[in-house]
């Protein structure tokens, strides 16, 4: 059994992303939403001819404002990228740009003004010179499509394979996207409907994996003693006549330590699976998330919030001292934080080079 679109179609996904993040005495947990209109017009042989449209891109919840102003950025950014007509091969591999012109006349549109704000941000030098380099190359730009959570979610598993399906020795970044780990992947069906994957370790991590992985936590948690825990598990409904992917539920979890972990969710959903899961169960969005985010301090807030170490922390100065250990993280990752509450819009170039 091979797993591939067959015929044209049209539809509408929604990808929603939970993420949790323990980073020994920093936490950061956020809900983003993403929808697409996707239609595949022409099946070849070995070939698809699809056109992808951004419809939405809304982070839903956090618990750290930092996270909030990166989103921000980053929607920016994505804008070169909300309309794209290409050419992919059954494996759903990049091969053909057909509305290049249009993607580096966006940036073009973009850097006149980012331009602007060249004298209060001087990090957006940097920025402009980097995307500059990346939008006058198409190979970037087609690397940096591949990236699009649409493709890496869509098709980086299940098609254009033979099922069941095993790779060993696969080199990728563990989750903390900190250090290379080589993956062992195997796919296998249910039924002509559902698929299962799942990926974990080759082998034993090593000590060099640990040191280069975790290098950035040294000085608060004791490497030598971390035993890490790492795999991907995925479920994929295929419809059987035309090969459209109907859901794909996705975990991911690296968790070296208690308090050292990432943990992400991906639910990929066409326009049915969506409105059943709307009817199913109250919107992540709730009114009640929103009052959490107006709201006006209270006396409870005084009270103790956090205890770590033995130091007790009321909400507020638990937000301070989280929102510092988010600018220790963000300089150790190279994103940059300023310091100016009226000029915090922009992120270092790596990071949105990397996203």
């Amino acid at each position: 059994m091979t797993v591939q679109i067959k015929k044209p179609f049209n539809e509408q996904y929604t990808l929603i992303i939970d993420s949790d993040m323990q980073a020994v005495d920093m936490h950061i947990t956020t809900t983003t939403q993403m929808r697409w209109d996707f239609t595949v017009i022409k099946v070849a042989d070995h070939s698809l001819e699809i056109r992808l449209v951004l419809l939405d891109h809304i982070l839903l919840e956090t618990n750290n404002p930092m996270v909030k102003e990166v989103s921000q950025v980053s929607q920016v950014f994505s804008r070169m990228y909300n309309e794209l007509h290409v050419t992919i091969d059954k494996k759903g591999m990049i091969r053909q740009i057909h509305n290049l012109d249009v993607i580096q006349q966006k940036w073009e549109q973009t850097k006149k003004e980012l331009l602007k704000s060249v004298e209060h941000t001087p990090d957006i030098k940097g920025i402009i010179q980097i995307n500059d380099e990346l939008f006058s190359t198409p190979d970037k730009i087609k690397k940096a499509i591949q990236a699009n959570e649409f493709f890496t979610t869509y098709f980086s598993y299940v098609y254009g394979k033979e099922l069941p399906y095993i790779e060993k020795g696969i080199v990728k970044p563990n989750f903390f996207n900190s250090a290379n780990v080589q993956w062992d992947i195997s796919i296998t069906s249910v039924d002509s409907q559902h698929i299962n994957l799942e990926m974990k370790p080759s082998f034993l991590l090593s000590s060099g994996f640990y040191n280069k992985a975790y290098s950035q936590f040294a000085e608060k948690i004791d490497i030598s003693k971390l035993f890490t825990q790492m795999k991907e598990t995925g479920n994929y409904q295929i419809e059987p006549g035309s090969g459209r992917l109907a859901q794909a539920i996705i975990h991911r979890k690296e968790k070296a330590a208690a308090n050292l972990y990432t943990k992400v969710s991906y639910h990929f959903m066409s326009e049915e699976k969506y409105k059943e899961k709307l009817k199913n169960q109250s919107p992540k969005y709730t009114e009640k998330s929103k009052a959490i985010q107006d709201h006006f301090p209270t006396q409870n807030e005084k009270e103790v919030y956090k205890e770590i170490n033995g130091k007790k922390y009321t909400k507020e100065q638990w937000e301070i001292y989280e929102s510092k250990q988010w600018e220790i993280y963000a300089k150790k990752h190279n994103i940059s934080v300023s310091d100016d509450k009226n000029q915090k819009n922009f992120p270092s170039s790596r990071f949105l080079v990397d996203d």
